[in-house]
């Protein structure tokens, strides 16, 4: 079983990994690797359903109903380029994305964000006359270190705050995380725009089009006013330990039921990354019971205080992605006895902007890529990607560690 699951992962990280040759996309390889644990007998067909973790499943399909609600709307579209039409200059434009899509992942998830924003940062950079990248690199930085704030910010966190055991987690999570989430986006910000000054220089921006398109401004508020009622919900509920997944099942049922546009919503969600997380679900399983887990633990460092515990998370998050890591990761934490919060919140934080250090940390990149590059816009180079955003990457990671050793 263990060899058998060595040859998964080499064929499941290899396609991953030649992606710019293969062309196939990182949900299809997940996919593919978790039905390979199946054919190899590293797991049954029956470990593989139960397996599957359906809470995160059937969270991730809330929140991506609001998701796609809001962007069948025009709201997201319209959204970014008030951005562009309020704040003109570039570079507060360029800060602005960093801001907003970091905050807005929090409600809609990071793969949200960067799914319904990429294709409007191609037509604000015609717009602008500059090269893309710029606000590319913006959109994918903004998401990974803004999303740190709330479980809902990105699958990883979600799988924290439902399997650790953490009460209240949102409220933990707000209270401990935004502070250091915002000043990180401050330097951020400060970081990139240097690196890409240049790009800036000269600029022609040229609005004769700018909000050139339908907004349905009844099917916005309708799903604005849900999703804050949802939010609401995660805070109360936790409150009177009643499960948060019901909250964001009633509210987006009901979205769809009053909704004209149910069908286009629903044909619009990211239902691609549903099955990376199917394929993610049973591939992790496979790696658990086959030993690889076990193997690896000998040469890991103990996740007994922050610094390993980010540190691990950072560099694994590269080989396996975040997600990966977070399930493989949270029953090795389990095992070890008491877990504070304080270091639930390293592993949130630490797998969070593991993808700030290669494309490959974190799914986001690879959606923000694709969705440029599927419509005629430049993608990351993989090297190219850590020359921009590994100078982020330090910054943030010292300040999310001295502000958790603090409050330890």
């Amino acid at each position: 079983m263990l060899i058998y699951a060595i040859i998964v992962m080499i064929i499941t990280y290899g396609l991953i990994i030649s992606r710019g040759i293969t062309r196939i996309p990182p949900w299809a390889s997940m996919f593919l690797g978790g039905v390979l644990m199946i054919i190899f007998n590293v797991i049954t067909p029956q470990e593989a359903i139960q397996s599957l973790n359906m809470d995160v499943i059937l969270f991730l399909i809330t929140l991506f109903i609001f998701a796609s609600a809001l962007e069948v709307s025009g709201f997201l579209k319209y959204l970014a380029y008030k951005i562009i039409e309020k704040y003109k200059e570039p570079k507060r434009i360029m800060f602005y994305i960093i801001l907003y899509s970091g905050i807005l992942s929090n409600l809609v998830t990071n793969d949200g964000i960067s799914a319904s924003w990429t294709p409007v940062i191609l037509e604000v950079s015609k717009s602008m006359g500059i090269d893309e990248l710029p606000l590319l690199y913006a959109l994918a930085v903004g998401v990974t270190v803004g999303s740190v704030i709330m479980p809902t910010g990105n699958p990883q966190n979600l799988l924290i705050a439902l399997e650790s055991g953490i009460v209240n987690p949102f409220i933990v999570f707000v209270k401990y995380l935004t502070i250091p989430t915002l000043v990180s986006i401050g330097i951020a910000y400060l970081i990139l725009y240097k690196l890409f000054k240049k790009h800036f220089q000269n600029v022609n921006i040229n609005f004769a089009n700018s909000l050139d398109f339908n907004f349905d401004k009844k099917l916005a508020y309708t799903a604005l006013s849900l999703l804050i009622i949802t939010i609401f919900l995660f805070f109360t509920l936790s409150f009177f330990k009643i499960d948060i997944l019901l909250g964001s099942l009633t509210t987006s049922s009901i979205l769809l039921l009053i909704s004209e546009k149910r069908r286009e919503i629903v044909r619009r969600m990211d239902w691609t990354t549903i099955l990376f997380f199917i394929g993610l679900f049973i591939f992790t399983d496979g790696i658990v019971k086959s030993g690889v887990i076990q193997l690896l633990s000998n040469y890991l460092p103990a996740p007994d205080n922050i610094l390993n515990i980010m540190l691990v998370s950072i560099l694994l998050s590269q080989v396996l992605s975040n997600v990966p890591l977070v399930a493989i990761y949270i029953p090795i934490m389990i095992s070890q006895g008491h877990v504070s919060t304080i270091d639930w919140l390293a592993l949130a934080a630490g797998s969070t902007i593991a993808g700030n250090f290669t494309i490959l940390g974190a799914a986001s990149n690879v959606i923000i890529s694709e969705a440029s590059e599927s419509r005629g816009g430049k993608g990351f180079e993989f090297i190219e990607f850590m020359k921009y955003t590994i100078p982020i990457l330090i910054p943030n990671a010292l300040i999310i560690y001295l502000f958790l050793i603090i409050l330890k």
